[in-house]
């Protein structure tokens, strides 16, 4: 059992700031031994680049000192050339010296005093060269005999000896110190790592424990959740097919008015239509008589062309008589005949179930609508084609556009209807537009389509199907 101080310490409100303070610790640790362990590096290359520059400048007088020492004894320029050669290096390596006698190195002084003696010894060959070159060569020799040049080369090699000296035990004590930093470091870290574990095993310890006694909570939710869900499975289902009956019995309900009105209606204006004509006959041909029935003809034939309009919205006789198809064709010059606008129709002659046949139809009836409301077009694509085991009805127009979302999100019953309309018989509906581009309604069908009870019109209702 955790003891309740060491509880409350590892509550969210002390865990957050605990983790953060070890990872801070962690990095300090970490960059503080990596800043010392760059510091002696660098302190180490230094004392490295002071013992190869010393070399190569005690390397460089000994080459120029025996090229003139050649030159005095036989006077062939041929040794000059060793020692022309080794001018500019020699100007270089005392540039590389004097920048590190800069640097805090031990051999600091000794750097400094082996640059000077070095220019006088460059001086003292350049001065034997030019008496000899200026046939002084008694003069030459005697200040070639003389201890001046010795006594250089010999401080020379005592300061390289010095610093070579000096660097090589820096270099090594250096060394020390770093292998010492780097341990250190190392054992610091290892500790941190060894806190952090131990807290990591006491937050999982407390962690489990709460977990445990969280598992009666979340069951209970669990349950309580598996119920709502049920519930709201069952009601939505009821929902779905209580809408599935009302669009059926509504569809019934335009065929019953549209039969009423071909049959009553229809007769009524056929009868008076032949009435009239009757009457015409016995009228003279000229007369204000004949003007007023020829009007009146001209009114009956408007008035059955509306009937026969409304009749077949409300319920197209033609899908019965003359198939799908033919009823989309003649949907489509309806419309570009009423609504002015150029229609173009790709419809394959497939046979479909009656339901699923009038769902097709009230899906591009309504699209057709909203593009002669809304869409400010020239031209309308009206396509129904079967693409492997799918039937693809699609209206497409080079109107305005609009954003599909805000559409719905507005209010747009007329998209949601069609949706619902496509996913009660298993399909799915697709909105295309961008502003200035036209639109593009899309839904597609399985061609095999059984009629769904309730359940399976709910599962194909779910979210997780296809749409815009």
């Amino acid at each position: 059992m955790v003891s309740p101080l060491l509880d409350r310490l590892t509550t969210s409100r002390f865990i957050g700031p605990l983790a953060v303070a070890l990872a801070l610790l962690v990095l300090a640790v970490t960059e503080m031994g990596l800043w010392e362990l760059r510091s002696l590096d660098v302190k180490r290359e230094a004392s490295v680049n002071a013992q190869l520059s010393v070399g190569r400048l005690r390397r460089s007088l000994l080459f120029m000192e025996s090229a003139t020492r050649g030159y005095l004894m036989s006077g062939n320029t041929v040794y000059l050339e060793p020692f022309h050669k080794q001018a500019p290096v020699l100007a270089t390596t005392l540039k590389a010296v004097e920048a590190l006698s800069v640097d805090a190195l031990e051999s600091k002084q000794a750097l400094l005093k082996l640059v000077d003696l070095t220019r006088q010894k460059q001086l003292f060959m350049q001065e034997l060269i030019r008496l000899f070159q200026a046939n002084d060569r008694l003069g030459a020799m005697e200040l070639l005999q003389a201890d001046v040049g010795l006594q250089m080369m010999t401080a020379i090699s005592d300061l390289a000896d010095e610093v070579i000296s000096k660097e090589a035990a820096s270099f090594s004590v250096a060394s020390e110190v770093r292998e010492s930093a780097a341990f250190v470091s190392r054992v610091l870290i290892w500790l941190l790592v060894a806190a952090s574990f131990v807290g990591a095993m006491i937050l999982m310890r407390l962690t489990r424990a709460r977990e445990r006694d969280h598992l009666g909570y979340m069951a209970q939710l669990r349950a309580e959740r598996d119920l709502l869900d049920e519930q709201v499975t069952h009601r939505t289902a009821e929902t779905v097919a209580l809408a599935l009956h009302m669009e059926r019995v509504r569809e019934d309900e335009r065929g019953r008015l549209a039969r009423e009105l071909h049959d009553e209606l229809g007769g009524l204006l056929t009868a008076a239509k032949l009435d009239v004509a009757r009457i015409r006959k016995r009228l003279p041909e000229a007369g204000l008589g004949q003007d007023i029935l020829r009007h009146l003809i001209q009114a009956l034939d408007a008035g059955i062309a509306v009937k026969r309009r409304i009749t077949e919205d409300l319920h197209p006789s033609s899908l019965a008589n003359l198939g799908l198809r033919a009823t989309l064709q003649i949907q489509c010059t309806e419309f570009a005949q009423h609504a002015e606008i150029r229609v173009t129709s790709d419809i394959a002659d497939i046979d479909l179930p009656r339901d699923h046949a009038l769902a097709v139809y009230r899906i591009v009836q309504e699209a057709l609508n909203n593009v002669a409301k809304y869409a400010a077009a020239t031209a309308v694509r009206v396509s129904m084609v079967a693409v492997g085991d799918r039937l693809e009805v699609r209206v497409v127009d080079d109107g305005k556009g609009f954003n599909p979302e805000l559409a719905e999100s507005a209010g747009g019953h007329g998209l949601q209807g069609m949706r619902f309309r496509v996913r009660a018989f298993g399909g799915e509906l697709h909105l295309q537009s961008f502003f200035g581009k036209g639109s593009s309604v899309l839904a597609t069908f399985p061609l095999q389509m059984p009629a769904q009870d309730s359940s399976e019109i709910l599962t194909l209702l779910s979210p997780t199907q296809g749409g815009v």
